[in-house]
């Protein structure tokens, strides 16, 4: 399978800048297009109505992983201008990063950091991204990050926002350089609303990093993913199997919330209480154990994330999804508006 057949066309008027408390006034105002996965058939609603859509007794499960600042800024020895664009934190107070621009940078240099604290570049060209390792001389990099990092975020983002505007406000583990996207749609009073309604509410953690890395190949089977801590706890395990057991749907917020529920299978097909990493790529032909419902953003084309869409939905539901949210002027990406594949 190629990855271009998961191109679609999208104007600039739906790229979205804006957090949708600024630009809505709440987070759940946000337009929810509802596909039926068997008959193909779109729904066009809101995410605050999504109760309506949801029976009680299903789970609704949240990824609890909390936003750090990805990226850090300096200068080179001869005084060249370079950010760190981090994919991943390691116990050992050293980190992968993508560094701009890479030319200017050699194993050995240190680079001064804006605000203070420097850096040793221990290793680069490292992966098929070509990402260097670098250490904090003095510092805790996790501090340094959260002390003078800014968000990762893409070229189209207006402003520069806070850590409440980047995190889902159920958001207590630290650790993701990314924000869990479908989360942000998510208010205290949308969650006691599901509640009301008699959904059962639980929580998983995936620490979302490297997902900003664009596929580099054209084959979608050769893409390999960035391993992610997880973990799904006994109380989560215990809600979805109940519900399972009662004919009632799990439904999956977000791609992290489904991949650490469909990391947490065992070899016997049985859910587990489960911690660890996982590289889980999901691709058409998956065969999902855990997840009956998804509700998650619209992404881009060339991501592993539209490719599990359609592995979800099946290929022409999701492509359809796309194409129609796209012709209406959904907004799409992280401030964009839903889908829920039922």
């Amino acid at each position: 399978m190629n990855i271009e057949e998961f191109r679609y066309t999208l104007a600039p008027e739906n790229l979205e800048g804006t957090p949708r408390e600024i630009r809505l006034g709440r987070r759940d105002l946000s337009r929810l297009l509802v596909v039926d996965r068997t008959s193909g058939a779109l729904t066009h609603s809101t995410v605050f109505d999504l109760p309506k859509w949801l029976a009680p007794g299903d789970v609704l499960v949240l990824n609890n992983s909390k936003r750090i600042p990805g990226v850090l800024k300096g200068f080179t020895a001869v005084g060249g201008q370079v950010e760190l664009r981090f994919v991943d934190l390691d116990s050992d107070n050293t980190g992968l990063c993508r560094i701009f621009p890479m030319h200017d940078v050699r194993p050995g240099e240190r680079i001064e950091l804006r605000r203070g604290g420097s850096v040793e570049v221990l290793a680069t060209e490292l992966t098929k991204y070509k990402l260097a390792r670098v250490r904090p001389e003095n510092d805790s990099l996790r501090e340094l990050l959260k002390s003078q990092g800014i968000p990762i975020l893409g070229f189209f983002y207006e402003g520069i926002w806070t850590a409440e505007h980047l995190n889902p406000y159920f958001a207590t583990e630290e650790g993701s350089v990314e924000s869990p996207l479908a989360g942000l749609h998510f208010t205290p009073e949308l969650v006691e609303s599901l509640k009301q309604h008699g959904v059962h509410v639980c929580f998983v953690t995936l620490h979302s990093v490297g997902s900003w890395l664009p596929f580099l190949e054209s084959k979608v089977e050769e893409h390999e993913m960035w391993a992610e801590s997880f973990c799904v706890p006994k109380e989560t395990v215990n809600v979805v199997l109940n519900a399972r057991k009662h004919g009632n749907k799990v439904v999956a917020c977000g791609s992290t919330s489904l991949r650490a529920l469909e990391s947490a299978v065992g070899d016997d097909g049985q859910l587990t209480a489960t911690s660890g990493r996982s590289k889980l790529y999901i691709t058409p032909g998956y065969k999902f154990h855990v997840v009956d419902a998804y509700f998650t953003n619209f992404h881009q084309y060339q991501n592993s994330l539209i490719v599990l869409d359609a592995a979800f939905a099946g290929m022409e539901n999701a492509m359809h999804t796309y194409r129609e949210a796209s012709s209406l002027h959904y907004s799409f990406y992280e401030f964009g508006d839903a889908v829920l594949y039922l």
